[in-house]
């Protein structure tokens, strides 16, 4: 049925056959990737092993007010062995957290991935594109782990596929990431509590924000292919004193255009950096990250990279129209 899928048996082996992981994922942080780390940390702690959870950024207070075994992650990168190192969601190895060299931790190195563009370049790989959520592929490997799901590992779980399928309506989403979502819910899960804190939790300061980026969003639209894209400031994030975590849901609102082929939001980052993040409604923009040193999901992809803000934005925008209008045409 679509949305099965099977467990590597030598990815379960390791697991239990180890006694020691060392959890690490993407920078970037997103719900997905830290609600599967945490439900994972529990399950190997629960079955005796010793784990660290590196998470080197800080949480949003959407999602530290709701997770549990937060107390279990580590800012500071372990002075110690593991046989082995699990990343979790983490498509290169250029994408993990700046200094780290799992080779120089662990001799083992388990990589699994819903990301099409992963390198697989652990020594077991377990990479499934179609799947809509790191999420999913978690919860299978706790089952086949055989620990049993309670509420603190289910609310990760299901934070994890909220946040990583928008509430449940991208296309990946199959019967069985529903079926999967009612065995979480049957653990405990208060939809209610985790609705509200991840997705009505704005200061007065952000939505204000948001009503800027909205009043100078522009819709440009040529050759059949229409993008609707917005630029956000250091100085405009300064101004109303809002952390670059408490924007992530902006692109969310910029896919509400109603004609938009694609929504492309672009920031100002510390340290010289630019971010944009690419949603499309019906192409693939993964290839239009790629050029610009970014990546992810077929219709969801994000790009950091140095440069002007004006600059990169008006480079990005011309690229998805280039992109779209020989797909189009083709």
């Amino acid at each position: 049925m679509r949305g099965d899928f099977q467990v590597p048996p030598a990815f379960v082996q390791a697991l239990r056959q180890h006694q020691s992981f060392l959890l690490v994922s993407h920078v970037g942080l997103d719900g997905d990737h830290l609600g599967s780390m945490l439900a994972l940390h529990q399950a190997l702690t629960i079955m005796g092993k010793r784990v660290v959870a590196y998470l080197p950024e800080s949480i949003p207070d959407s999602l530290s007010r709701i997770l549990f075994g937060l107390e279990n992650t580590s800012a500071d990168l372990p002075d110690e062995k593991f046989d082995a190192v699990v990343a979790l969601e983490c498509p290169t190895l250029g994408r993990m957290p700046k200094g780290f060299d799992p080779r120089k931790l662990a001799p083992l190195l388990l990589n699994f991935d819903h990301h099409q563009d992963n390198e697989n370049y652990g020594d077991l790989n377990w990479v499934l594109p179609e799947v809509a959520a790191l999420g999913e592929m978690t919860f299978e490997l706790i089952q086949h782990l055989d620990v049993p799901l309670d509420r603190s590992m289910a609310t990760a779980l299901y934070v994890a596929v909220l946040t990583d399928t928008g509430s449940f309506q991208y296309s990946r989403v199959t019967p069985a990431t529903h079926r999967r979502l009612a065995s979480m819910l049957q653990a405990g899960v208060a939809t209610d509590e985790v609705s509200r804190s991840v997705y009505r939790n704005s200061t007065p300061s952000v939505l204000k924000l948001l009503g800027r980026m909205l009043n100078e969003l522009t819709v440009d639209e040529r050759d059949g292919v229409c993008v609707a894209w917005a630029e956000i400031t250091q100085k405009s994030l300064d101004e109303y004193s809002v952390r670059p975590e408490e924007i992530q849901f902006f692109v969310d609102e910029l896919d509400r255009v109603e004609q938009a082929d694609v929504v492309v939001l672009v920031r100002e980052a510390p340290g010289g950096k630019i971010k944009a993040s690419i949603r499309s409604r019906n192409h693939p923009i993964n290839q239009v990250a790629a050029i610009f040193g970014g990546g992810g999901h077929s219709r969801a992809a994000g790009v950091t990279t140095e440069g002007k803000l004006s600059e990169v934005r008006k480079a990005l925008v011309e690229a998805v129209h280039t992109e779209l209008t020989k797909l189009t045409k083709a």
